[in-house]
């Protein structure tokens, strides 16, 4: 695909944009949708995965980059590994690093941030990330260090850290989407599942299966139209069906579907539309759909996010407000609480007196959806 999608003007593949959804908020429920902070104090956080026995929250933190920076002076890429996997109880909010080392790339302030960005804990106690990527001209004019983690899935438990297969070498044999000359690859979600991985290649626009360390294309997520569709996000179906969130932030607004695909792999079909800038999904204990779209608003792109459930009767309740601020990923607990990464695109901490306030990264709580 085109450089249209997450990280531009660094080694990613374009700035997370933003549009606003088509459909208006609900009429107000009994009880409001509630917002609180779990945990704070992570880079970046990205993907987020909920132990299946619930003990422990998994958040991909994209990391902080680094001291050894390239590129023009005012605006030089950076790049270290300060990415992580953290682990976060949901109810103390304890932290602890459960992997760490990770390839991350940003700017000097550590904003926006590329790297671990995918995590899942899979029913057989894996718990798996996958890292950023670009084309194979970028790649090959990073450092080694980075060219030795870029585009790569890891296993992070049961340790140790272990490289179990190559994403973006796929995409630049095969080229996925079939777009001519484009052989660009972010893989930026991952799902673990019993005897195998799946990915969602942002770059290739596909969906990606890993078997012990072979990859294959489970399908390619086009159109309508030409616009890139960017598959962002990864969530298992109470069928058994894997569903797929697009971000497809050059299609307009509204214009971000939810697509379903046979668990074995096959043509997508839509499953629900009208959103913006989808960046995690996943399934509550109801077989509602929950929906984390990175903001609403198109031109200032700017907070705040959203996150809706769809019921299985189809009726939508969402929760939007200045305190969800490029909200990313989704995992759904057993009593339906949504966790999702806020303040996704910033480091931990941030200055006081800069244009964020201090506010950093962190993982909240949405109760009442």
């Amino acid at each position: 695909m085109t450089h249209t999608t997450f990280w531009s003007g660094r080694l990613r593949l374009g700035l997370l944009t933003a549009a606003t959804a088509a459909f208006a908020l609900p009429a107000a429920a009994a009880a409001a949708p509630r917002l609180a902070v779990v945990a704070r104090g992570i880079d970046n956080p990205r993907q987020v995965s909920l132990a299946p026995d619930g003990s422990t929250l998994y958040v991909a933190s994209a990391g902080r980059a680094g001291r050894s920076c390239f590129g023009p002076r005012r605006s030089p890429t950076c790049f270290g590994f300060s990415g992580r996997i953290v682990g976060v109880n949901p109810g103390s909010g304890a932290k602890r690093t459960v992997a760490s080392g990770l390839l991350s790339v940003a700017g000097p302030d550590g904003t926006f941030a590329t790297g671990p960005d995918g995590v899942s804990a899979g029913p057989d106690g894996r718990v798996m990330t996958v890292i950023t990527s670009a084309t194979p001209r970028e790649i090959a004019g990073v450092p080694r260090p980075a060219q030795a983690q870029a585009g790569e899935l890891f296993r992070v438990l049961p340790r140790p850290l272990t490289d179990v297969a190559a994403i973006d070498s796929f995409e630049w044999r095969h080229n996925s989407d079939g777009v001519r000359g484009d052989l660009n690859s972010n893989p930026y979600a991952v799902l673990a599942l019993e005897g195998r991985d799946v990915v969602a290649d942002a770059g290739a626009n596909a969906v990606l299966q890993v078997r012990g360390r072979s990859v294959s294309l489970l399908a390619a997520i086009k159109g309508p139209g030409r616009t890139q569709r960017v598959p962002s996000s990864l969530a298992l179906g109470p069928e058994g069906d894997i569903y797929v969130g697009e971000l497809a932030e050059g299609a307009g607004n509204g214009a971000a579907r939810v697509l379903r695909i046979p668990a074995n792999g096959g043509r997508p079909t839509v499953y629900a539309t009208g959103f913006t800038t989808v960046t995690g999904i996943d399934f509550g204990p109801d077989g509602s759909l929950y929906v984390t779209e990175l903001t609403t608003n198109t031109r200032a792109r700017s907070a705040p996010g959203r996150v809706t459930r769809v019921a299985p009767d189809g009726r939508r309740t969402s929760y939007s407000g200045r305190d969800l601020f490029f909200p990313q990923g989704a995992a759904v607990a057993q009593d339906g609480s949504v966790y999702v990464s806020d303040f996704s695109v910033l480091p931990a901490s941030t200055p006081r007196r800069g244009p964020f306030g201090g506010a950093g990264g962190q993982l909240v709580r949405i109760s009442g959806l």
